[in-house]
């Protein structure tokens, strides 16, 4: 990588971005690999966040354990915050680089990574290190991308598309592709996997319900308030001026409460056997 991980997080890890995180659960985020989980199955977690996701694999591996591998130490220490208080002991914590994981070859059965591939200037990097610690004969990679040429607010509003183009511009300002979720089969081909054991599909955020969009709405009103690091970012870059922020922040207020509001962005989903 030209710079490390964290420096390329477009976002950061203040209070807001990991608790927008926080909402994340394996059977709505990991839903095309909760099926390959067993009880004693051994997962690296690479990126968890807050570890909503991580703990919910844990849950499902009760025999098994998980590592909570983060670039932040806020991330990890609020992961280990999430599993004390489901009362879960089946992991360990530790920070480092995806594309330099600090693991012996062959460690795990599963190697996750959410959201993770879009913000490396070197996916396939990840990806071989992904593999190489996976366990051969049937070992699992799997990633889940955004394509953030998907996005898409309803109603219609052109500040609201200070999301999309701000943070598709300051993702590929730092070397990393905005639309990987479109290229992980290539990339899993790069990183040396066999094409017959690479499966990849789509899913779709789709934010509706009135939960749902209060929470995305405030979510991403919060992450552009002033002082942010992704407001900064947007702004230095010249991807939207404060003013055409200011009005994002004003439209997502407006549409959290809008009868009829619908979110949607397209994720693509890759699982991979070594």
């Amino acid at each position: 990588m030209a710079t490390s991980s964290q420096t390329n997080y477009i976002h950061g890890h203040p209070p807001e971005v990991l608790k927008a995180h926080a909402h994340r659960t394996a059977a709505r985020d990991a839903a095309y690999l909760a099926p390959h989980i067993r009880r004693d199955s051994k997962i690296l977690d690479i990126g968890c966040g807050p570890g909503t996701i991580s703990a919910d694999f844990a849950a499902l591996a009760p025999e098994g354990s998980v590592v909570c591998f983060e670039i932040s130490e806020a991330a990890l220490a609020t992961a280990r915050t999430t599993f004390a208080s489901r009362d879960l002991y089946n992991a360990d914590f530790v920070r480092g680089d995806a594309t330099k994981l600090p693991f012996e070859d062959g460690s795990f059965d599963i190697v996750h990574a959410h959201q993770v591939l879009i913000h490396l200037p070197d996916p396939v990097a990840a990806l071989r290190e992904m593999r190489r610690v996976t366990k051969p004969g049937g070992g699992l990679v799997a990633s889940k991308d955004m394509i953030m040429a998907s996005v898409n607010w309803y109603p219609p509003d052109p500040r609201l598309d200070v999301w999309r183009d701000g943070i598709t511009g300051t993702i590929a300002e730092t070397g990393a592709d905005p639309e990987m979720g479109r290229r992980l089969k290539a990339a899993a081909l790069e990183a040396g996997f066999d094409e017959e054991r690479i499966r990849v599909g789509a899913s779709c955020w789709s934010f509706a319900d009135r939960e749902d969009v209060r929470f995305w709405g405030s979510s991403c009103r919060d992450r552009m308030a002033e002082g942010t690091e992704i407001r900064g970012r947007i702004v230095r870059g010249g991807y939207a001026t404060e003013d055409e922020v200011d009005g994002f922040v004003a439209a997502c207020s407006e549409w959290l409460d809008t009868k009829g509001a619908w979110y949607g962005c397209m994720n693509g989903e890759l699982l991979a056997w070594k």
